[in-house]
């Protein structure tokens, strides 16, 4: 399909004049670009669903009105689906970032983190081949082909001397994500700069208790004999089964709990709140309740970025924990300027903050491994 047929339909789509059979064009070329890319995050059409629904909020609004920030994360969204995809594909991929005085790569982040095992052995999973990488006490630790660490639970009984419970830890550097599945099932997406620890073996526990520092993504697995605890940050985070994201970097200034399904019930400073799926706890203290857009909060963990009025401070931190640099602010008023924008977090680094400059009033200066943000017109 050209471009050009593409831009008309995508205009018509905006204006509200495009028919059923032109939505449906218009969606399959989104999800054939998506396929050939081979990086689609989870189910097309969930995907798909989502992004008709925000357009449609974005593009008409209330009463007619298009708040002008929400449309540019909207067609934001649009471009990675559509040419955007080979843009990003030619710039991100092809030809990696060379910065202008050292000639240093910066390279966005990928699959790297380390298994620290019960007994203080460190194993890369950036480097560790497919297949089993430990056994603990009858536990298999398996690498897969997608890059996925499963722990799977053998046939072999315990024996008395070996009911203690042994713990294993896995860290994600600076331009590091990991994804892991415990032996009960649960599912856990690790964002950079994040560490979790679990025991290796639930079976004579009470309770399913994990310990997170930094994001991570949680699909927990139905137990009502155990419940899933997780202890992130000043949070105590209580459930059953739910998928929810914890956001506790020790250099942000609150810790946040979403829920996407389920329910779960949030902990901290004396304070208890349960949530329904599209709120988020704010622990700072005590606990303040917040309805948000899911998507935007879990957008990492599907290969996005979302920003959608989000403070640059705020915004800096995430891009120098995926792209491994250092920020630094030549005025301390820019870190309270809002930006809105979405772009796939395989994009090369130079791409993404071009496009943060052509609706901003900053610009970013990169030497080396360092960024500099500075006034645009000083």
């Amino acid at each position: 399909m050209n471009r050009e047929l593409i831009n008309t339909l995508i205009d018509k789509y905006r204006n509200g004049s495009a028919s059923e059979a032109e939505k449906q064009t218009l969606m399959r070329w989104y999800r054939q670009a998506g396929e050939e890319e081979s990086v689609f995050p989870g189910d097309e059409h969930e995907v798909e669903n989502q992004m008709l629904k925000r357009l449609q909020l974005d593009i008409k609004g209330r009463d007619q009105q298009i708040n002008w920030r929400r449309w540019y994360v909207a067609a934001s969204l649009v471009a990675v689906f559509s040419a955007g995809i080979l843009l990003f594909k030619n710039q991100a991929f092809k030809h990696p970032e060379q910065t202008a005085e050292h000639g240093k790569m910066i390279i966005p982040g990928g699959n790297k983190a380390i298994l620290t095992l019960a007994n203080g052995t460190r194993i890369s999973l950036t480097d560790a081949q497919q297949g089993d990488v430990a056994n603990q006490s009858g536990i298999r630790v398996t690498k897969t082909g997608e890059g996925e660490l499963l722990y799977v639970v053998g046939n072999r009984k315990q024996t008395v001397g070996e009911a203690i419970i042994e713990y294993n830890t896995i860290e994600t550097p600076r331009g590091g994500q990991y994804q892991l599945r415990l032996p009960d099932g649960t599912a856990i997406w690790l964002n950079s700069v994040s560490s979790v620890r679990f025991p290796v073996n639930f079976t004579s526990l009470k309770e399913r208790r994990i310990e997170l520092k930094g994001e991570a993504y949680f699909e927990v697995a139905a137990d009502k004999m155990r419940p899933f605890r997780v202890i992130a940050g000043t949070q105590k985070i209580e459930v059953l089964g739910t998928d929810f994201n914890i956001s506790a970097f020790p250099d942000e200034p609150v810790s946040r709990t979403t829920l996407l399904s389920g329910a779960v019930k949030v902990l901290s400073g004396g304070s208890s709140a349960l949530l329904k799926p599209g709120q988020q706890a704010e622990a700072r203290g005590g606990i303040e309740i917040k309805t948000v857009d899911p998507s935007e909060v879990v957008a990492w963990k599907n290969g996005y970025f979302r920003f959608d009025d989000e403070r640059l401070e705020s915004i800096m931190r995430k891009i120098s924990r995926w792209y491994n640099v250092d920020v630094s602010f030549a005025d301390e008023s820019l870190k309270n300027e809002q930006f809105a924008t979405a772009a796939r977090r395989s994009t090369g680094i130079s791409e993404l903050l071009r496009s943060m400059e052509q609706t901003g009033n900053v610009k970013f200066d990169i030497k080396g491994s360092f960024i500099t943000v500075r006034h645009k017109n000083k």
